[in-house]
């Protein structure tokens, strides 16, 4: 919670535009309904309308997290051009589901308007180059202006961009790495099917794996989606029979329900260029950007 007090020099001015003056960076915000909400006080009383100030006045903002100058913020690796962070799980990475659920996106404008770097007149916004689920903790690349976001989108078409993610499944596959190779569908507009057969619309789709760690009921392993589909690592997963822990869209019900996991055991932990050379990605090809900071949930692999 931020407390402002009122001056003399603001006598007449409503609360939306002393928070708007106070805090630049909540101008995006409708602030007429974070005061409906209760999220904005006027003397320490909760308010429903946007009244004048008057000297002496404490107006208390009670803001969103990611607006609460990035505290979230991980930096895994930043340039001119662009910025990869360590997203935890229960953070969306564009387009806020509610308000309590912090954006990602919103931390990285304000980050860049720290900096001085944020500029839409000359196109210098952050541009999300991945998503990952609300749920899927990892490294999400943002490029910090439209031109590299236009050369980053064209080394992802050209799987010339891989990722790779780090899974707790269950069960453990026969060798020890290999290639899943299935064919991919939309099934609704939110999930995505993947079967062993060729169905009507679908796509093949290929997901290299190596198991790191087992106990034959769990398993660590490392997960390269090769064709780079919206969730195919957990769908390609599921359908080989390896369904990632704590998902709840593609994962073992029971198996989550016993374990008590409250989000996947999935992370983006890796992204390697290969965007060779002659092009204004150059100088990242060859570069690999890895964390090892994995919040997993919870698993006894005793």
């Amino acid at each position: 919670m931020i407390k402002l007090e009122i001056t003399q020099e603001h006598q007449g001015l409503r609360i939306t535009q002393c928070v708007s003056e106070f805090l630049p960076e909540l101008q995006s915000l409708n602030l007429k309904k974070m005061i409906k909400a209760g999220d904005i006080k006027l003397n320490g009383c909760l308010i429903k309308k946007d009244f004048e100030v008057e000297p002496g006045d404490i107006i208390e903002v009670y803001v969103p997290i990611e607006f609460q100058r990035f505290p979230l913020l991980d930096i895994v690796y930043e340039d001119k051009n662009l910025i990869v962070l360590n997203k935890q799980p229960g953070t969306v990475v564009v387009g806020r589901v509610d308000r309590n659920t912090p954006e990602l996106m919103s931390m990285v404008i304000n980050y860049m308007r720290d900096a001085g770097e944020y500029s839409e007149e000359s196109g210098c916004i952050p541009f999300a180059c991945f998503k990952l689920d609300v749920y899927t903790g990892g490294l999400v690349l943002f490029a910090k202006n439209a031109e590299y976001f236009e050369a980053l989108r064209e080394a992802v078409r050209q799987r010339r961009l891989a990722r790779t993610f780090r899974a707790i499944v269950k069960g453990c596959p026969e060798y020890e790495r290999g290639e899943f190779q299935h064919f991919y569908v939309k099934d609704g507009d939110d999930k995505y099917r993947v079967s062993a057969k060729k169905m009507r619309g679908s796509v093949p789709i290929y997901t290299r794996y190596r198991v790191l760690e087992s106990n034959g009921i769990f398993s660590v392993v490392e997960i390269e989606p090769v064709t780079q589909y919206l969730n195919q690592e957990r769908a390609h997963m599921e359908a080989a029979g390896y369904p990632i822990l704590g998902d709840r869209l593609y994962g073992d019900a029971r198996a989550n329900k016993k374990l008590g996991i409250k989000y996947q055991a999935l992370w983006a932990n890796r992204i390697r260029f290969n965007t060779g050379v002659n092009n204004m990605l150059e100088y990242l090809n060859g570069k690999t950007i890895e964390t090892e900071d994995i919040d997993f949930p919870l698993v006894n692999f005793e």
